[in-house]
């Protein structure tokens, strides 16, 4: 990455020598004549820009030129800080998959152990970015996210829900997933998947839609007898949850039966330790009018519904996790960068910026008002990348 130390001492410094340590094999894609700026010191900067605040190129330019004097004390920017055409050319240069190797390495030395925790896979549209200029298709991110620890592991660019399908077994390949349960909506659910999670030495609760054909229906079959309500209907275990809140009720029903997988599918027998499928009844109330849905699910857990129901709830915390905060406190779903590689790196930043602004725990209010902070309080974003770059 080159020299990008500065004379200062202190905090400042640490981090900077903290951000080299799992970003520093990052190639830098420009000539070396022609470059004014270490790269190191254009990710520093920009990192810093988006926590606080800073959302396109234009924005890091103008949050570089505010907040020089306080880069200088721990950067070496002999000619001033960059302008926006540099965010714009380095960051649609790098190559993303390099960028999201540094960053999983980063993630790994920050995440506590995995085992029995709920790794949910799912897709995100970056819905602002590409669309227009290029296919008419935006940026479609496939995420890794560790649901308890709120913390989100890896991440890939694909070409839209179908592509999923192949990169998931890639993704979970590059992780330590050993003892954790791996939840994937429809799109994921595959035999490939399934033979990458146990390959990985976890659990899958995978979600069955119409598109695994003879499978799918063999499993409604199953579970036909139930949802007739015959009173003999085989279960191995039933459970029933009954929440109220937000202006709605909902009522979660989870049948699940140990497969006899000589009477499944011939399909079946490539899925890995295949054991259980599981029957899902959600029904929602909300002013005064009622839905209800009906979802199935193949896993390599046992039939207990109650905890089975458990982790097919906590999936959808990535949503709310990581989704939500992304378009809400991040602006990324009105963000808009047509070029694909800026688009997917200026995504890896905001994502970087979402786990630092939760890492930091000093501040009680959310992360809106701890962005504010941040672009307000040189301290205060100081600390904010002392709280996921020290101790690493």
């Amino acid at each position: 990455m080159g020299a990008a130390m500065g004379q200062g001492e202190g905090e400042g410094g640490q981090v900077v020598e903290l951000i080299l340590k799992h970003f520093g094999t990052l190639r830098d894609p420009r000539v070396e004549r022609t470059r004014r700026h270490a790269l190191l010191n254009v990710l520093v900067i920009a990192l810093c820009g988006v926590i606080a605040g800073a959302d396109g190129w234009k924005q890091l330019a103008l949050f570089a030129r505010t907040r020089a004097g306080w880069f200088a004390t721990f950067l070496e920017i002999p000619h001033g800080v960059p302008s926006a055409d540099t965010f714009r050319r380095v960051f649609c240069a790098l190559r993303p998959q390099a960028f999201e190797a540094c960053f999983r390495s980063w993630v790994q030395a920050m995440a506590e152990t995995l085992r029995q925790e709920v790794v949910a896979v799912d897709g995100k549209s970056v819905r602002g970015a590409l669309g227009k200029a290029l296919t008419g298709s935006p940026l479609h991110l496939v995420h890794v996210w560790a649901t308890q620890q709120r913390l989100l592991l890896a991440q890939a660019a694909v070409q839209g829900a179908p592509g999923e399908v192949k990169a998931i077994p890639e993704l979970l390949a590059l992780l330590d997933l050993k003892g954790a349960v791996v939840t994937v909506d429809a799109n994921g659910c595959t035999a490939q998947v399934a033979q990458a999670v146990v390959r990985a030495e976890a659990d899958y609760v995978l979600c069955l839609k119409g598109n695994r054909g003879p499978l799918h229906a063999y499993v409604q079959d199953l579970f036909a007898p139930v949802r007739e309500g015959q009173a003999r209907a085989r279960v191995d275990s039933h459970s029933r949850t009954e929440e109220e809140g937000h202006g709605r009720h909902e009522v979660r029903t989870a049948w699940a039966i140990a497969l006899q997988l000589e009477a499944c599918p011939a399909s079946a027998s490539k899925w890995p330790k295949l054991k259980t499928a599981v029957m899902l009844r959600r029904e929602r109330t909300q002013g005064g009018k009622t839905q209800v849905q009906w979802h199935y699910y193949l896993t390599s857990l046992p039939p207990k519904a109650r905890k089975l129901a458990r982790i097919i709830r906590t999936h959808w915390g990535v949503e709310n996790g990581l989704h939500w905060s992304l378009d809400v406190c991040l602006g990324e779903d009105s963000r808009r960068i047509r070029d694909h590689n800026g688009a997917q790196n200026f995504a890896l930043l905001s994502r970087m910026a979402l786990t630092a602004l939760r890492r930091e725990s000093t501040e009680k209010p959310g992360v809106p008002s701890r962005r504010k902070l941040a672009g307000w309080d040189n301290d205060y974003l100081l600390r904010v990348l002392m709280a996921v770059f020290t101790g690493l």
